[in-house]
């Protein structure tokens, strides 16, 4: 197994001259479940950001499968992140006029990738066939979220990145929806890189990392 993200001497200061991420050193392996935990501000959604290549940091690197995201260009990055990363949101970003179907279908009118039996695997592997054609503003909070992350594996990306997937959902839901991450960890392959506040949700990862005032405290690496 190789490392598909390793991050080095990575820091994000703002204009402000605040240091929100301060140096962190890891790599994240093929295949592997990781939790960064840690209290609101401690820089897990900034992190997630740049890894995703949706900020940049201030000094330091980040490689994605052995390529350097500093050193690319827009379009290089907006084809990364078509490519080779989902991404998975506490708000779920769904498309609300949209059925459940055509919003898993939506990735597919960019990437012209996969097809309708890939599209019925992920409504099967998700749970959410029953609800295929209901109008996304019609669905529950968990089935919204299992929407959202079926949705983001439509193009079978190496890398999903969930920034709070569970912090609007009640406990049963928040556990319905740790399972999804489990299944597209286990029979996708995906990398997935959670970040919460909720130790009980990071406890669901293979893999921890606890981060605190922008830096890595605490990593249980199992």
């Amino acid at each position: 197994m190789h490392d598909v993200i390793v991050v080095r001497d990575l820091v994000k200061t703002f204009s402000d001259r605040v240091e929100v991420l301060d140096g962190l050193t890891f790599s994240i392996g093929a295949g592997d479940f990781v939790a960064v935990y840690g209290k609101s501000g401690c820089g897990k959604t900034t992190l997630l950001n740049i890894l995703g290549g949706l900020d940049s940091p201030t000094s330091g690197s980040v490689s994605i499968d052995g390529e350097n995201v500093a050193d690319m260009s827009e379009d290089e990055l907006a084809y990364l992140r078509l490519s080779k990363i989902g991404f998975v949101f506490q708000d779920y970003n769904l498309l609300q006029d949209l059925t459940v179907r055509e919003n898993l279908e939506l990735p597919l009118k960019f990437s012209k990738r996969g097809n309708g039996n890939h599209i019925s695997n992920l409504l099967d592997k998700f749970g959410i066939e029953h609800i295929a054609d209901e109008s996304a503003k019609k669905i529950s909070g968990g089935e919204a979220q299992r929407t959202a992350i079926a949705r983001a594996m439509v193009n079978e990306p190496r890398i999903l990145i969930a920034d709070e997937p569970t912090g609007n959902l009640d406990k049963e839901n928040a556990e319905n929806v740790m399972e999804m991450f489990r299944v597209a960890c286990k029979d996708f392959g995906t990398t997935i890189v959670l970040a919460t506040h909720d130790t009980g949700i990071a406890d669901c990862a293979s893999h921890r990392m606890h981060l605190e005032h922008g830096k890595i405290e605490l990593v249980n690496w199992n």
